[in-house]
């Protein structure tokens, strides 16, 4: 790789038609003197620059001609839009309209209401059909920079453009989903009829929240585009998605949208949806970077076109301190280097539309010095102990303090090998992220991850997957400022060279197929990801191979890709527990993997995904998910996403986490297997999930006493699947993680996701069900609010399905109350008596009977 440019003025161009910086190389250059014998041409005339594109230097104005309609607030005031009032306090404008002064610039804000029924806002604000007239048809695009705030209520809080708005409750819009959580917002198409809503369109984006009541933030510019049928949104000039609807054809309004939401809103616009916007968008989403000087740079992936949605746009960079950070433009790459102590903001702007800027505050401490201080004797202080041979590859490090240490705000950790004094590992606090999988694999899992953890005096340091190699030695220092405590009676200000924490790793890997896992004891490995990372890379896809694991806590998270027949057995079901807290609002989405990358990393939230693997044996361990359920959090959180279309086998094993413990694709079978949550605990899109001789625990809310949860979610994709199917299992209920107990009555056996889509295919067969559960048996239509499923009334074939159902004494329950359900016959449910018939479609309709 070419060293990055540091240019001092620090304003690079970059195309994505492929127009990049120069190479860098030291080369020498050679200037020709002509001689009387060389023949000078004529010279060329030199082309006149480029000139540097025009930055607006105040807000925007809308222009006299080239859109329908324009609204800038200049003015001050809201005489072309009508505040809908709400006499009822169930809709309209229940919160305080004003307009800010935003730096010299007018943006009309909103605070939304905080308590009692004026939390529910709804339609807000629509154009007066005057303002509107110069709107010629019903196919145009509304678009407006919207910068989200937070707000007390911790309810769901869209933020919509309405258009061709019809009357009260019945639109079209576009906009934003905004969570307290930035890994669960999205950017939507919605509709309304009648005053009930559906989202045809979601599309995952990170958005960032202002304070409550300030003026901070980060500006998005949403597009909501109507052409006919199709209705399309946008972000930041990026098109997220598109729905065919057919219910208003009329131009009718514009206005806002909003349920619970605070908001900033400018430069409304509406126009030609022929003129498609400018894209400029960064796979960086937060507004700022906090790093030590001397760090990695990072890296962002920039995506630019212009207004024609074909043709790659330009782009410029420019830092506004390129002695404290220096940018350099490779295609649609951009390095940020963190040069020295400072901050600096990083613009990058849009070739084709100057008024378009995107920018990173960046801020920089005091690069690392190696520490020089001294503490004595570190035997029994450090893990990996002072002079260790024969250490794992995978080993995490541990310190040991006088009391209890305490986390700094930035700094790092940094491994070196001992050799020739190389960097092989910075582990900074703060956001990390990591790339799990071997090394030089094509496509890893990135997850954001928390390398330190306190336990008691120590402190726990999670490397880097795979940042040290068999038969080399390494030194551990920590920079001054990275904790705070004493160690061997001195107070605590770094670990560097001289310290004495020093180990060699063991001389070379294992062979074969069939590997150990030990977190302390004689072993292959330490991690069981350290195993996976060897079978991937050392044992061929389709050659089966074992890995062992005894007892012991192994706190990781977990990547297997494209690795057939492989068994991970644990010594004992409850003594091997394989855990992790990752959830949505640290690793958002179910997650997948991606080419390495220092962009937003899309891991997911479960604590193991498998992709691609066939005939995967998880037997006598626990998978468990660590996150409690809180109110400031988004909390899905799965054990494992099985990602593949084709066999996992779970048996005398453990899954326990409270929301979307299990998420399933193509053919999965549970034996005599415990799994306990509270929240669509079970879900996905499997062919066939068969769960025989299990038990499933319904864990208390840690949220709410009261809640007793769903037990699933179903999305099969065809409608003859069987889907998930309980056979001889019993539904028990437990202690959720905080100790709360479900009601009596408070759980349903499963709630739809509302979609025709997908089938709602479960099949529950001679299980016995704890008081737990509701008599009515299922969440349909209406119940806790929740939609209809699909099919909207079961059958023996679709559905939600249940035959021979008792309580935990064996006595038959009364099924006649059940709700929304089918109750089989004898006949109708021999078709899921037994793994034959359930897996029968496998490969085929070759078929799949697993056995214990």
């Amino acid at each position: 790789m070419n060293r990055m440019l540091l240019l001092s003025a620090a304003v690079l161009m970059g195309t994505l038609a492929g127009c990049g910086s120069d190479s860098d190389d030291d080369e020498a250059i050679v200037i020709k003197v002509p001689s009387e014998q060389d023949s000078l041409p004529e010279p060329e005339p030199e082309p006149e620059p480029e000139p540097e594109p025009e930055v607006p230097s105040g807000p925007y104005v809308c222009p006299e001609t080239g859109l329908y309609f324009c609204e800038d607030f200049a003015s001050g005031d809201l005489s072309r839009w009508n505040i809908l009032a709400a006499p009822d306090n169930t809709k309209g404008a229940t919160g305080q309209f004003d307009i800010l002064d935003d730096n010299g610039n007018n943006v009309l804000r909103y605070t939304a209401a905080t308590a009692g029924p004026n939390k529910v806002d709804g339609e807000l604000l629509l154009v007066t059909p005057e303002a509107f007239a110069d709107v010629p048809a019903a196919d145009y695009f509304v678009e407006a920079r919207i910068r989200p705030r937070q707000n007390s209520n911790t309810a769901s809080k869209f933020l919509y453009m309405m258009a061709r708005y019809d009357s009260p409750g019945n639109w079209y819009a576009g906009g934003l989903n905004v969570q307290n959580s930035s890994s669960s917002t999205k950017v939507e198409v919605a509709k309304s009829e009648d005053g009930s809503i559906s989202r045809p369109v979601q599309a995952g984006k990170p958005i960032l929240l202002g304070e409550a009541g300030d003026t901070d933030g980060v500006w998005y510019t949403v597009r909501f585009e109507l052409i006919g049928d199709a209705l399309s949104v946008y972000l930041n000039g990026e098109k997220l998605g598109t729905s065919e609807e057919n219910l208003y054809s009329e131009k009718g309004l514009i206005g806002l949208y909003t349920y619970n939401r605070s908001f900033e809103i400018d430069d409304i616009k509406v126009g030609d949806p022929a003129v498609k916007p400018v894209q400029l968008t960064l796979d960086y989403a937060e507004p700022s970077w906090e790093v030590e000087a001397g760090n990695e740079p990072l890296q962002v992936t920039v995506s630019a076109m212009q207004d024609d949605g074909v043709t790659a746009d330009t782009f410029s960079v420019e830092s506004s301190d390129p002695a404290v950070v220096a940018v350099a433009v490779e295609g649609d790459r951009v390095s940020l280097t963190p040069l020295t102590k400072g901050e600096a903001e990083v613009s990058f702007t849009s070739g084709s539309d100057p008024s378009i800027v995107r920018t990173i505050d960046v801020m920089v401490a005091e690069g690392f010095t190696m520490p020089s201080a001294q503490y004595g004797d570190l035997n029994g202080k450090v893990i990996p102990a002072p002079a260790a041979t024969d250490v794992h590859i995978d080993q995490s490090f541990a310190i040991t303090f006088d009391d209890v240490p305490e986390l700094g705000d930035i700094g790092s950790v940094r491994i070196f090998r001992a050799s020739d004094n190389t960097l092989v590992d910075v582990i900074n606090l703060g956001a990390e992220i990591d790339h799990i999988g071997y090394r030089d694999q094509d496509r890893v899992r990135s997850v954001y991850y928390q390398p330190f953890t306190i336990d008691g005096n120590t402190l726990h340091i999670q490397p880097h997957t795979g940042v040290l190699d068999y038969g080399s030695q390494y030194y551990v220092a920590i920079g001054d400022g990275v904790v705070s405590a004493t160690l061997n009676g001195s107070e605590f200000v770094g670990l560097g060279d001289t310290s004495g924490w020093q180990f060699s790793t063991r001389a070379e890997k294992p062979g074969g197929t069939e590997v150990s896992v030990d977190d302390d004891g004689a072993a292959d490995f330490r991690t069981v990801q350290g195993a996976l990372n060897y079978v991937m890379s050392e044992v061929a896809k389709d050659d089966p191979a074992v890995i062992n694991v005894r007892d012991g806590a192994y706190r990781e998270m977990l990547f297997l890709r494209n690795k057939n027949n492989l068994t991970i057995r644990g010594e004992s079901r409850d003594g091997v527990v394989i855990h992790y807290d990752n959830y949505e609002s640290l690793n958002g989405g179910s997650g997948g993997s991606a080419a390495p990358s220092s962009g937003t990393p899309g891991g997911g939230r479960s604590v193991f995904l498998v992709e691609g693997a066939d005939r995967l044996v998880l037997e006598s361990l626990t998978l468990q998910n660590d996150h409690i359920r809180r109110n400031d959090a988004s909390n899905q959180a799965e054990t494992i996403y099985f990602n593949s279309s084709h066999r996992l086998i779970a048996k005398n094993a453990n899954f326990i986490s409270e929301q979307d413990t299990l998420l399933l694709k193509g053919y999965t079978w549970f034996y005599n297997t415990l799994v306990a949550g509270n929240v669509d605990f079970i879900w996905g899109y499997s062919v066939a999930s068969l769960f025989e001789n299990s038990e499933i625990r319904s864990l208390g809310d840690s949220r709410s006493a009261s809640n007793g949860g769903y037990i699933l979610q179903a999305r099969t994709q065809n409608e003859s699947d069987p889907g998930f199917v309980f056979l001889n299992s019993r539904l028990t209920q437990g202690a959720g993680p905080t100790g709360n107990m479900i009601p009596t009555g408070a759980s349903y056996l499963a709630r739809s996701g509302g979609s025709g889509d997908y089938f709602d295919n479960v099949t529950f067969i001679n299980c016995a069900m704890d008081s737990h559960i509701n008599p009515i048996g299922w969440a349909g239509e209406g119940v806790n609010s929740q939609p209809a499923p699909n099919p909207s009334v079961a059958s023996a074939t679709s559905g939600w399905r249940e035959y021979g159902s008792t309580d935990l004494n064996g006595a038959p329950l009364d099924l006649t109350a059940r709700e929304s359900g089918y109750v089989l016959s004898a006949g109708e449910a021999s078709g899921f008596m037994d793994r034959a018939s359930v897996f029968a479609s496998f490969n085929g309709g070759e078929g799949w009977v697993p056995e214990p």
